[in-house]
Parts: C-alpha cells; structure tokens; sequence
C-alpha cells in the first residue's frame, strides 16, 4: 500500500496515522464520503461536521476489527487543497483495554516485584519474588496478542483505507504526505 508508507521496504505494516492531500474541498469531501457510505454496503460509518469514522459492517465484524477516523482541515500554504488526517486502528475500547493491561500488569510487576526484592534482602522468603517473571512473560504475552490482533485486522483495514482513497480520487487528487 505506498500511499501509507513512506519505507516501501517494509512490508505488512501499516502507519496508523496518515496524511493525505487532496483537491477536493473541505465540505465536499464529507458529502463524497456519506454518498459512498449509502452505495457501499461492505463500509458503514458516521459522518459528522468536521470528523468521520468508517467502519465494518455488523455482519463481518470481529473483536479486531478496526475503524477508520478521518478529519479534514484546511491547508493554509494552499487553498486549492484539503488535508485529510486518518488515524486507523482498533476501536477505542480495544486500545482502552490493552492500556488497562499493560498498567495493571506494569504496576503489580514493579511493586509487587520490589516488596519480594526488598523481603529477599531483608533475609526473609517471599513469594513475591516470582511477580517479576511472570509479569516479564505477561508483558511480551500481551504485546503478541496485540500483534496477532493487527494480523486478524489487516485485510479490513487495508478495506477501508482503500474506500477512502478511491472516495477521494473519483473526485479529485490524492496524493500521500505523511
């Protein structure tokens, strides 16, 4: 996908975060969007003033499946184009709880790992002392099952980025920045 990564020799990653340009104006853009949103039925979404989200239809979503967050603004050095900045990813609950995870995991690891360290020192047995390899086996755990999830999700977002290119470039030029 070149439009979404400057490193063509990387392959498999996706940039989460985006920057397109295009000619087709501010307010246009949204109305092209929720035109594609009624005919498509394999994207749905919500379009708002200034801010949209696509999205998988309820049919062929999964626990990975991720959203698509597009806000437009207007670019200052050239009023003939529109910035588009799209941010893909999961949606918010999934990031939500894999946040919640590494800080609860981070934080029993370090203090419970200190108090069995600091047991250890005293002269004394602790059982705490076995929080520090398990909490250094969650944590990688954690960043794998986050990795597989980005696997599972590929395909749909590859989908709805995609939408949005060619939303983009029926009406206009599209060309990718960041």
């Amino acid at each position: 996908m070149p439009f979404n990564r400057l490193n063509h020799n990387i392959l498999g990653e996706i940039r989460p975060r985006f920057k397109l340009l295009t000619t087709v104006e501010r307010e246009d853009v949204f109305e092209h969007l929720k035109k594609r949103l009624d005919v498509d039925s394999e994207v749905t979404g919500r379009v708002r003033s200034n801010y949209a989200v696509l999205a998988i239809p309820a049919k062929d979503i999964h626990y990975w499946s991720p959203e698509l967050q597009v806000r437009i603004h207007e670019d200052e050095d050239d009023n003939a184009q529109t910035i588009v900045r799209c941010l893909v990813g999961p949606r918010q609950s999934v990031w939500g709880m894999f946040a919640f995870f590494y800080a609860v995991v981070g934080f029993i690891t370090f203090f419970g790992g200190l108090y069995g360290l600091s047991q250890i020192t005293l002269g004394e047995s602790s059982a705490f002392i076995w929080i520090l390899p398990v909490g250094l086996i969650l944590i990688p755990g954690i960043w794998i099952a986050a990795k597989i999830g980005q696997t599972k999700g590929r395909d749909q977002m590859l989908h709805l980025i995609s939408v949005l290119y060619h939303t983009l470039d029926e009406h206009g030029e599209v060309e990718r920045v960041e």
